[in-house]
C-alpha cells in the first residue's frame, strides 16, 4: 500500500496543450487572493490491485491523515499492512502519528529523503493531474473533486477494480480504537 498527499489544490487556472488558431493568448486571471482556500489530496495506492483512491481534506495536518489512515484499516481489518510513506516532517514523524499506526498495527516504510519518485503513487498522480487539470479553470473544489472522482471511477471500472473495497474509502466511518 502507498500513501501520499497531493497539493495544495488551489483554484487556479492551470494551462496545457491544446490545437488552436494562432492569436493572442486570454489573459489568465490572478491567483494571489485565494477565497476559497486550498485542498489536499489524500491518496492511497493498493499495489497488487491496482487501485489508487483516496480523500479531499481542507488540510493535512496529523488529525486529517490520522483520520485517513483509521479508514484505511476499516477496510483491511485483519491484513498486515505496510504503507509506504514520504518524509513529510511534522505529520508523519509526530508521536501522535506514530503511536496511531501501532495501535492499528500498520507498519510505515518511508522513503529515503529526497527520493519521493520511489513512491508507486507519485506516478498515479501524475497521470492523474494530465487527466483531470490540464486545460481547466474551476471555479469551486466541488467541480474539481468531481472531476477527479470521475476519472478514478473510470480508471477502476476499466481495469474491472470497480467493486475493490477501497474504493468505498469515502463513505465508511474511521473506527475508533478503545483505550484499555
Amino acid at each position: 500500500m502507498c500513501f501520499d498527499e497531493w497539493g495544495p489544490l488551489e483554484l487556479r487556472p492551470i494551462g496545457g496543450v491544446i490545437w488552436a488558431c494562432p492569436r493572442q493568448p486570454a489573459r489568465l486571471r490572478a491567483t494571489y487572493r485565494r477565497p476559497h482556500g486550498t485542498e489536499q489530496f489524500l491518496g492511497f495506492y493498493d499495489v497488487h490491485a491496482d487501485c489508487l483512491t483516496g480523500l479531499f481534506r481542507r488540510r493535512k495536518r496529523v488529525a486529517e491523515v490520522s483520520e485517513a489512515f483509521r479508514r484505511l484499516r476499516a477496510y483491511y481489518p485483519r491484513r498486515r499492512l505496510f504503507v509506504i510513506l514520504d518524509n513529510l516532517r511534522n505529520v508523519h514523524d509526530h508521536p501522535r502519528f506514530l503511536a496511531l499506526l501501532r495501535r492499528l498495527r500498520i507498519q510505515p516504510v518511508p522513503t529515503p529523503t529526497e527520493a519521493s519518485w520511489l513512491n508507486l503513487i507519485e506516478a498515479r498522480f501524475g497521470v492523474l493531474k494530465r487527466l483531470t487539470l490540464t486545460n481547466t479553470d474551476d471555479t469551486n473544489h466541488r467541480m474539481r473533486r468531481r472531476r477527479i472522482y470521475r476519472s478514478l471511477r473510470y480508471r477502476h471500472r476499466t481495469l474491472g477494480r470497480l467493486n475493490h473495497p477501497l474504493n468505498r474509502i469515502r463513505s465508511i466511518r474511521p473506527i475508533k480504537l478503545e483505550r484499555h
